[in-house]
This record gives C-alpha cells, structure tokens and sequence, in this order.
C-alpha cells in the first residue's frame, strides 16, 4: 500500500469518529473507544498508546487511557458494536490499568519540559521505543501523548495530533 492510499485510509477512520462518539454518547469512557480507532491499522497503526491530562489548575496529571495491541489482537471484539465487552476487556487490560493508575502533581505547573514528562512517564510504562507529542486541551489543560509505531512512521505528527484533538472532547472519568 501506498503512502497515498494510507492517508486516504487514516483520513476515512478518523472522519467516521464523531459519528461513532454520537452512538456512545452516554458513556464515560468514550476514550477508550476513539484511542482504539486511533491506533488501528488502517489510521495511525500504533502499537501500544497512552494520553495524559495535565491540569495545572487542578494541580495534577492524570494518566486517562492506554492502548495495547497485543493484548486487544487476544480479543475478537467488534469495539463499537459490542461496546459493554470492549468495556470490560479495558477494564482488565493490564497497560490501561497501569495508565490509570499514574496520577501525580501537575508537572506542566512546575515548568517541566514537555520532553522530560514523555521520558518519565514512558520509563514508567516500559515503552522503551517511544514517541510523543503533546496538545492543547479546552480549559487550559494540556495533553500529553505517548505511543510506540508497528512500523516506520508515515504520517505527520501535525497529523496525529488533530486526530487526538477528538480526545479533548471526552469526559475524564
């Protein structure tokens, strides 16, 4: 496949988001189910993801979910369409529980790169071949996104970071 018809298909998977978001909008954890997509193949096809929230005005960081491709390949869960099953595998996925856990006082408040935040908290989580990026969020929170690729990156991180710009929109629960 092309680099052409990839972006193609990262652009279908991330337009068909907001409508899925609509099916689920009584749920809290709708995270889950965007970061899912997020990751598939046919958009950013990352390997093992994790999303943060630092709110300085709240004075804490707060690890929201993570995403782990060899634990979901041992599921076959059609994630939208049986959405309580998909709901109580990420309750049991050992990497989300471990991104969950990591709450801590806000690191963006005490003036800590950005850099330094990603390194820290991958080290945490064992992503020993990690990326990040990290974007603005609504009430001047700020999100931080680490991820590990399945294979050679092809895609622009300006173009990653507008498909987790759907994560800003999500409650934190």
């Amino acid at each position: 496949m092309d680099a052409h018809e990839k972006k193609h298909r990262r652009h279908r998977c991330l337009s068909q988001i907001p409508r899925k978001i609509i099916m689920l909008h009584d749920r809290d954890n709708v995270s889950e189910f965007i970061l899912h997509d997020i990751c598939h193949e046919n958009c950013f096809n990352l390997n093992r993801a994790a999303f943060f929230i630092d709110s300085p005005d709240f004075d804490c960081l707060k690890g929201v979910v993570g995403y782990s491709r060899p634990e979901c390949k041992q599921t076959k869960i059609q994630v939208w369409e049986n959405h309580c099953q998909y709901v109580d595998f990420m309750n049991q996925s050992p990497f989300n529980k471990m991104v969950r856990s990591i709450l801590r006082t806000s690191l963006k408040k005490s003036t800590v790169a950005d850099e330094d935040i990603a390194h820290g908290l991958a080290q945490e989580l064992g992503m020993k071949h990690h990326r990040f990026c990290s974007l603005p969020l609504k009430h001047d929170n700020h999100g931080i996104f680490l991820y590990e690729i399945a294979e050679k990156k092809d895609f622009k991180t300006d173009e990653l970071v507008d498909g987790l710009s759907l994560l800003g929109f999500c409650p934190v629960f």
